[in-house]
């Protein structure tokens, strides 16, 4: 919550607003920095005396900046607003003024930038349930923090605007320079005020200070498109190996630009078309530019809840880990990092997290020595405060030189994620808003130090997840292309055996793996299917006392879900490859049972496919009773609401989507009328991320009858709906149905009968959602 701050100690840490101290103006005040006891640096900005103009002001940009709250907003700390009486010299004699000090207290970003800009103006427009429209958006407002990340400022002419249509004002007030047409000469306002804004800054970046002037001298917008491309293509020439992609995303961001500026407001797009457009060209060049340094690396999770707002990924591909800062108190608040690529550069990514009111109580700083490497991450999950559907609680390091941790609370659902035969972690991604939500790793295969020497076509070797005892099981030659695997399996995992291709065409048969026991099931790859992750449960098994053993398995490949094989219980565990990595191998341990299980993950096992959209279908998870459900024609574009009927399980689901043309389709019930009725109701800008939920037995008297027994969902608005249904308090395998890292959930399928037996979900892959 910001702080009422006196005048005297605002006087104190800005030098009693020395001129010295000054770092910006503008047409309500000048800002100043100040500097706390601490030696921590704050912008104060203090108005101008304009003598009712400001008590409008003031009171306008304080409501704003207590609305927002967004990593791309500046964070407001503190204000004043306080008169006193002070001696003033008027015409030679000494007077006793009365003196009013209006002041508003930032974070102070020093470096004085674009993608991330443009999601805090997302916020302000959407994120928000009454939008801000900011009326002054311009290159000064945008301040940038010592990690380069940029933040919008400045909301002292913003104001609240309810609903898409035009607003017509009596003042007109900001740069007018940035005015849009219709604002300057009409005095009307839009949201499509600040995107002509934006416009006129990317233009200047593009260009020059004097971009918009010289856009106006051209016959046409392809001239000066074409112009500032074969500019750019100059300037970049022979510097970089991938100038044809980076000229490409030059010309996006300038034909971008030209629309924003058009006369006509309704020609201009809108803030998310902006993003998605940005994203899609980085993705391609990224694609393209990184495909051969990625091949080197395994991207592999993620591990924990389904909420987080916000999607964290990396850029180049990590080849070393550095250090890493972990803030934690209850759960684990925020991760950052550092690492070398392979061309030697380092790179920092983070803060991912930490954006709630509690940014932790201890941050730890982590610095690997050099010839020190992370060996093996593990932790736990489980559900805190305003994420009741799991954050990240706990974590520790563990590298060939030590531990680090535990950091947070050791409580929840335990995960470990070892690395062999030197390899080592080398980089995260993650899901993260108020706290870190879930994280996945880069595992470099084969890298012990700075000097190693890549070697391409290693394996990463992960795991086993299990009772690491017993006799212990591995493969001779090192494999390039699984093409089966026969599971042995009753109440446990019995058995395991696969066929493998190595990479010189070879097929070798390794197997079986464990007892006779179970009935068998052969899966076969096709031409094009690999194996794209494993999850499963392990636990105790009265038939091999003081021993766990892999309970059940699910297999997951780029076509299809097989399983689960066994029934289950115990810890859950989960293998998902990211990107174009694959599992082509196991290793483990077995006797009578399959006790532990690991895998040897490829981690460019084909070409990186060219970025697509469209539906995907994950899952199910459950059991295979009631009858089967799907969506038909027309496919879901975006989820507007879901209505689950729920008591001690999930009795049924219904949902309704809005499709291509905009039209609302009601699917559902599927299942039974039983349990209380539950309706959530996105907002226009909400979207379904996640889903976490349990599946079991119905009841005590029918042990057989498997049904879904919890379900929670999670948003991009860091809001929780569930628990529904009694299976989160009380057992039953636990599940996760996360979205796409870009994208999201627009819609389910399901078996179903008097009870929700299995729920599927559709996602889909591209951010242009509205």
């Amino acid at each position: 919550m910001p702080t009422d701050l006196p005048v005297h100690f605002l006087e104190d840490i800005t030098k009693k607003f020395s001129d010295h101290q000054i770092v910006g103006s503008g047409g309500y005040g000048q800002v100043y920095k100040g500097v706390l006891t601490n030696g921590t640096e704050i912008a104060v900005k203090k108005l101008y005396d304009l003598r009712g103009l400001d008590d409008v002001q003031f009171s306008n940009e304080f409501s704003n900046l207590m609305r927002v709250q967004h990593k791309n907003i500046v964070r407001f700390i503190g204000y004043c607003n306080e008169a006193r009486h002070e001696l003033m010299e008027v015409n030679g004699e000494d007077v006793l003024c009365k003196m009013i000090y209006k002041v508003l207290c930032f974070e102070y970003l020093p470096r004085g930038s674009l993608e991330n800009y443009l999601h805090g103006l997302s916020y302000l427009h959407g994120g928000l349930e009454e939008p801000i429209l900011h009326l002054d958006l311009k290159p000064a407002n945008i301040l940038l923090d010592n990690n380069m990340v940029p933040k919008i400022a400045d909301f002292g002419v913003s104001r609240p605007f309810g609903g898409s249509h035009t607003h017509t004002t009596k003042v007109c007030v900001g740069s007018e320079y940035y005015m849009a047409p219709e604002y300057l000469a009409q005095r009307k306002i839009s949201n499509k005020n600040d995107i002509f804004s934006l416009g006129i800054i990317i233009i200047q970046i593009m260009v020059g200070h004097k971009g918009y002037s010289k856009y106006g001298e051209m016959s046409s917008t392809q001239q000066f498109v074409d112009l500032v491309a074969n500019n750019w293509r100059n300037r970049i020439g022979d510097t970089s190996m991938h100038a044809k992609e980076e000229c490409q995303q030059v010309k996006k961001c300038v034909e971008i630009a030209v629309r924003c500026v058009e006369v006509d407001r309704h020609s201009r797009p809108a803030i998310n078309d902006i993003i998605h457009e940005l994203k899609q060209t980085e993705i391609y060049t990224r694609a393209v530019s990184s495909s051969q340094d990625q091949a080197k690396v395994a991207k592999i999770g993620l591990w924990g809840g389904a909420g987080g707002s916000s999607h964290y990924d990396i850029e180049v591909a990590p080849r070393r880990l550095e250090s890493l800062i972990i803030s934690s108190g209850e759960v684990i608040y925020s991760l950052e990092f550092s690492y070398i690529d392979h061309s030697g550069q380092q790179h920092t990514s983070g803060t991912w997290g930490g954006y709630g009111p509690n940014k932790g109580n201890k941050r730890t700083k982590i610095q690997l020595g050099l010839i020190e490497y992370v060996t093996e991450v593990s932790g736990t999950i489980g559900p805190f405060d305003r994420a009741p559907a799991g954050v990240i609680t706990s974590l520790t390091f563990i590298t060939n030189k030590g531990s680090y941790g535990p950091f947070g609370e050791v409580r929840g659902t335990p995960f470990h994620i070892p690395v062999q035969d030197n390899g080592s972690i080398v980089g995260f991604f993650a899901r993260a808003g108020w706290y870190v939500d879930a994280f996945g790793i880069y595992v470099n295969p084969k890298q012990k130090t700075v000097e190693d020497d890549d070697d391409e076509d290693s394996l990463a070797k992960i795991g086993p997840w299990g009772w690491n005892g017993g006799s212990h099981r591995d493969i001779k030659v090192a494999p390039r292309r699984l093409e089966s695997v026969t599971i042995h399996s009753g109440n446990v995992i019995d058995s395991l055996e696969f066929s493998y291709s190595d990479r010189d065409g070879q097929k070798h048969s390794i197997g079986p793996w464990g007892g006779l026991g179970g009935t068998a099931y052969t899966i076969e790859l096709g031409p094009l299917e690999f194996l794209t992750g494993i999850c499963g449960t392990m636990g105790p098994f009265n038939e091999a006392p003081d021993r766990d053993v892999v309970t059940s398995l699910t297999l997951i490949t780029n076509a299809r879900r097989r399983g689960p094989f066994g029934r289950g219980g115990g810890s859950p565990f989960q293998i998902p490859m990211r990107g174009n990595g694959s599992i082509v191998g196991f290793f483990g341990c077995a006797d009578s049972f399959v006790h532990a299980i690991g895998v040897y993950a490829n981690p460019h096992l084909q070409e990186a496919p060219a970025p697509q959209t469209g539906l995907t279908r994950i899952g199910p998870w459950g059991r295979s009773g009631g009858e089967s459900h799907y969506v038909d024609a027309p496919e879901p574009h975006r989820l507007v609401s879901v209505t689950i009927r729920s008591g001690d399980v999930i009795d049924s689901i219904e949902f309704s989507y809005a499709d291509h043309d905009g039209s609302e389709q009601v699917v559902g019930p599927w299942g039974g009328p039983g349990g209380n009725a539950y309706k959530i109701e996105l907002m226009p800008l909400e979207s379904l991320q996640g889903i976490t939920g349990t599946f079991g037995p119905l009841d005590a008297a029918s042990p057989d009858t498997v049904v879904i027994t919890s379900l929670t969902f999670s948003t991009n608005q860091c809001l929780s709906y569930g628990p529904f249904g009694q299976g989160a308090g009380g057992g039953g395998t636990p599940f996760t149905a996360p979205g796409e890292s870009d994208g999201c959930i627009v819609g389910f399928f399901a078996r179903a009968g008097c009870y929700l037996d299995a729920l599927g979900v559709y996602t889909r892959t591209d951010a242009q959602l509205y």
